[in-house]
């Protein structure tokens, strides 16, 4: 029989190799950085566009062989079928979210003067009521700048001076604005192309695969690839149902808590934030804290306090039911990560921009499924099967 020492150390060995490895491959990943980058920002419109078609596949195969239909008609149904829902949520909920959106910044603005007045008043800084009104003026457009610049307390005359002399710059400014809406409209543009071509041709993938592959491996690599498709396929689907959830969740939440401008516009960006895990409770949090603390709605101190406690508890409330309910019945089991792995894999796809970011957490998904099946299943199943060769060759002693 082996010794005793050797089954003590193996585990140990182990996870000194697996660190060993983790280390060099993060140190790849360190050194082909630039090279990363550049080629995630150059296809993440492919990737987005994969992405997509893979989520609405299932439809277009429904469609396809509910409406007795060829594939491209299936898919220009489906993007009928999209086209007319974001065109209802335009319609419907659009006006409401730039409403809120116009009202959020006019009393930011009008907060401004009352901020800074506290503040003064706390740390005893001595700024002029007059200094005050004349920067609300200034906000409500009642007063140029150049005029609050020569009537200002000399302490903020250099600031002011130092405003003017960057409106030369607006021009700039709103051309690279300009540039950037004219980037992100070619992106959208070339990403609906792409998703129109991939779900064309998702129905030719299998067939030339399974042409590609050799016999002898076939029946296990489409095993794997089924696995591949129903934890990725049940993360990207149920994530999104999700994600309206908990948008829905919020708003409900906020209504409760007095707030009535602002509770979609926060609560569907809330939702909408959690396809990046654990970002959602931030942006539904910090925007509702802020307005409990400078807004009028409670009025005392108290009252700000246990505001405040009622949203971070709303927060882990909504996250605890993501987590333990929301996430196993709706995304599935089969596509769980550990909260520690789903922060590893933001944190190291964070080093490659937004392309990484999006990919994290599919990429992981993807690597645990392989990992799983190419791996851990055969050392279960050697194992299992090693157990009962030593039972076999030891039989009870009959008494």
């Amino acid at each position: 029989m082996q010794p005793q020492t050797d089954n003590s150390l193996s585990k140990p060995l182990t996870i000194f190799l697996w660190l060993v490895i983790l280390c060099l491959v993060l140190g790849l990943l360190s050194f082909l950085r630039p090279v990363l980058v550049w080629a995630l920002n150059v296809s993440s419109p492919f990737f987005v566009g994969l992405i997509i078609a893979y989520i609405f596949n299932p439809l277009v195969r429904f469609i396809e062989r509910r409406m007795q239909v060829s594939r491209t008609i299936g898919v220009l149904l489906t993007y009928g079928l999209i086209l007319g829902l974001l065109a209802l949520f335009v319609i419907m909920l659009m006006p409401i979210l730039v409403a809120q959106l116009r009202l959020g910044i006019g009393n930011i603005l009008e907060r401004i003067p009352v901020v800074i007045a506290l503040i003064s008043e706390r740390l005893h800084m001595q700024i002029a009521p007059e200094d005050i009104e004349r920067l609300r003026n200034a906000l409500e457009g009642r007063l140029s700048w150049e005029a609050l610049a020569n009537q200002v307390a000399p302490w903020l005359r250099s600031i002011l001076n130092e405003i003017a002399s960057t409106v030369t710059s607006v021009t700039q400014t709103v051309a690279a604005i300009v540039t950037y809406s004219l980037g992100v409209a070619a992106f959208l543009v070339l990403v609906l192309m792409i998703t129109f071509y991939c779900l064309i041709d998702f129905g030719r993938i299998a067939s030339i695969v399974g042409k590609v592959v050799p016999p002898a491996y076939r029946e296990r690599f489409f095993s794997v690839w089924s696995s591949i498709d129903e934890a990725l396929g049940g993360f990207l689907r149920g994530q999104l149902i999700v994600c309206v959830i908990i948008g829905i969740l919020y708003s409900i939440a906020l209504m409760a808590l007095g707030m009535k401008q602002y509770a979609l516009l926060i609560g569907f960006a809330a939702g909408f934030g959690n396809l990046i895990p654990y970002v959602g409770p931030v942006i539904g949090a910090i925007p509702t804290i802020l307005w409990i603390v400078f807004g009028n709605a409670y009025d005392t101190s108290t009252s700000k306090i246990l505001g405040i406690g009622i949203v971070l508890g709303v927060s882990v409330a909504i996250q605890t039911l993501d987590g333990f309910f929301l996430q196993p019945r709706i995304v599935g089991k089969s596509a769980g990560l550990h909260p520690l792995v789903v922060l590893a894999a933001l944190i190291i796809g964070a080093q490659f921009g937004l392309g990484g970011l999006i990919l994290a957490v599919p990429v992981a998904i993807v690597i645990r499924v392989l990992v799983r099946e190419l791996w851990w299943t055969p050392l279960l199943a050697r194992r299992a099967q090693e157990s009962e060769q030593e039972k076999d060759g030891n039989p009870k002693k009959e008494k």
